[in-house]
């Protein structure tokens, strides 16, 4: 059976069973299938949608669904609705009510697909609205926690959620780092494990995102944002897959400073340098090459908006020099970016994570988006590259560059966890492939 839309997975590993699979093994249309995929986008004060990226990331699965004459029950959350979960019947609980369906998500969805999409305004109590769905019709649930049982991976919750369907699939990638009753509670209580899988959209990125399965072509991956701590697990867990590491944005500082270069008021990790000299080390003794920023764009404090050029000082990052008291470097230099384009042009795959600077105050987006450029050009010279993490990705929409790279992961906090090597409670739950 073709499987328009799955990337393959990278040698030696093992892929799960996707929605390609399901519906083969359910043989015939008009099955239901209950589809967890992450609706949570955001919206502005008037209820307008602001992003729909998520919601066109579910497209392909549901198109799959739906033009095999099945079935689509949609389910997701919207935002932490912490007043309706505890149950008081008030102005302000009301509004969260409103202000965190998902009726405006469905309605919005119907005019992407030009199709009637059906809504429920109960996701535990949808028997009789489900039971009437055929050839081909979706069917979208309202907000799963406005339940705390949704969080708590309640297994009366999921048993409810799981009689709606024939068969499960999870495409919320977004969330599979959470064992809730959707992404775990409902596979986990299905008996037969041939109609649970993963939808096109986790698919594809655990394709894209495994730095662990790799063939012998170099492999870079760039670290940016603000703490070494934050990203410590990630840098461990490819460090050994990696052949180049590229450390940058305010995490950077911490390791400059680990090599005894004057960072001035720089972001720092006092606790953290230590560790970041164990790294270099573990780094240099493995046989990777380290790129730590060369020239540092600071300023006199941290910008609360946009400044002139003119009031910035560009100082070289080295033993015995770096950045002078009282300045504070908040982006990479030209000279730093330079240091790197050969290690970027030999490499065939990319991973991307975090941005080189303060990208959302200029003049401090320089460095990142330098560095996208760069990514497009060899992008363009065939080089596969994925960029995963909130900020980074905000930095490809800001400089309007979203398509000019291989891959963008719809995950935060599960991009992360992938990336670090650890296990996703909504993907280890689905079973593997063994066809």
């Amino acid at each position: 059976m073709s499987q328009p839309g799955i990337p393959p997975m990278p040698a030696g590993a093992t892929r799960k069973r996707n929605v390609y699979d399901v519906l083969e093994t359910l043989g015939e249309p008009n099955k239901t299938l209950l589809i967890r995929v992450d609706f949570n986008v955001p919206m502005d004060s008037n209820g307008n949608i602001t992003d729909d990226s998520r919601i066109r990331g579910a497209l392909p699965t549901i198109q799959c669904v739906i033009e095999a004459g099945c079935n689509a029950v949609l389910c997701s959350h919207m935002g932490r609705p912490k007043l309706v979960q505890a149950g008081a019947d008030d102005e302000a609980t009301r509004h969260e009510r409103h202000s965190l369906s998902l009726k405006p998500i469905a309605e919005y969805l119907g005019n992407l697909l030009n199709k009637e999409v059906v809504f429920a305004p109960d996701c535990l109590d949808a028997k009789d609205i489900v039971s009437q769905l055929s050839g081909g019709q979706i069917c979208v649930l309202e907000n799963l926690r406005f339940y705390k049982k949704e969080e708590k991976n309640d297994p009366e919750m999921a048993q409810v959620l799981a009689s709606y369907a024939d068969a499960y699939i999870n495409d919320a990638f977004g969330t599979a780092h959470r064992a809730h009753a959707s992404t775990h509670g409902v596979p986990a209580c299905m008996t037969d494990k041939s109609k649970v899988g993963i939808g096109i959209l986790v698919a594809s990125e655990l394709a894209f995102l495994d730095f662990r399965h790799t063939s012998d072509d170099k492999i870079t991956a760039i670290i940016g944002g603000s703490k070494v701590s934050t990203k410590l697990p990630v840098i461990q867990g490819l460090l050994s897959n990696v052949d180049n590491l590229i450390l940058g944005g305010g995490l950077a500082f911490t390791f400059l400073k680990a090599k005894g270069i004057n960072i001035g008021t720089s972001l720092v990790e006092e606790g953290m340098i230590d560790t970041a000299k164990t790294l270099l080390e573990q780094a240099e003794a493995a046989g990777k090459k380290v790129f730590l920023p060369i020239d540092a764009v600071c300023a006199q404090g941290f910008p609360k908006a946009p400044m002139n050029p003119k009031g910035t000082k560009t100082f070289e990052m080295k033993v015995g020099a770096g950045i002078e008291e009282g300045w504070m470097g908040l982006d990479c230099g030209a000279a730093t970016i330079d240091s790197f384009k050969s290690a970027l042009a030999e490499s065939s795959k990319i991973c991307f994570n975090g941005p080189m600077g303060v990208f959302e105050i200029a003049p401090f987006d320089q460095g990142t988006r330098m560095l996208v450029d760069e990514l497009e050009k060899v992008t363009r010279n065939g080089t596969i590259t994925v960029v995963g993490g909130g900020d980074s990705v905000a930095a490809l929409a800001a400089f309007d560059k979203t398509s000019s790279v291989t891959y963008v992961s719809t995950g935060g906090g599960a991009t992360l966890e992938l990336l670090a090597g650890d296990k996703l409670p909504g993907v280890e739950i689905i079973p593997d492939y063994e066809g």
